[in-house]
């Protein structure tokens, strides 16, 4: 993305200091340089200095370091402490939060038919989730046998 984006940014400059119709004012080049930037939302990466008949840029190699460094790191945080639950159970409940929202995306299609209800008391939205959880049961169960059957 920031190869691209500079790429990009390479090209308004050069528009700005070509011979023939160049890209002139401050404005004009900023809202070429908007529009990348917002393509690619990589403005904190970028030291930008615009004038009338110029566009310079250049990396800010700190911004991208520490964005960097946080590559491939997610924070799960749960008010369990750690006797209770520990990284690896902690991340592996997460992982399953994909099969309570195919539950509830099922609950509100046509697989169950059950329509959409506004209750507008704490305790009737409870007894509401309660229930479609409880109709989602037996059908969890008719899967999780029917997978046993396949293996």
């Amino acid at each position: 993305m920031l190869a691209a984006a500079e790429e990009q940014l390479g090209k308004i400059a050069a528009a700005a200091q070509r011979a023939r119709r160049p890209l002139r004012g401050r404005e004009a080049i900023a809202l070429r340089v908007g529009g990348i930037i917002e393509r690619f939302r990589m403005a904190k990466h970028f030291e930008l200095a615009i004038t009338e008949t110029s566009l310079t840029c250049h990396r800010r190699e700190e911004a991208i370091a520490s964005e960097a460094a946080l590559d491939g790191l997610h924070v799960i945080r749960t008010s369990l402490d750690g006797a209770a639950m520990d990284a690896s159970a902690a991340a592996s409940v997460y992982k399953s939060l994909a099969h309570v929202e195919r539950a509830f995306r099922s609950i509100k299609t046509m697989a169950m038919h059950v329509r959409p209800v506004f209750h507008y008391n704490s305790e009737r939205v409870r007894a509401h989730v309660f229930l479609c959880m409880l109709a989602l049961r037996p059908a969890a169960h008719a899967r999780a046998s029917q997978a046993d059957i396949v293996r």
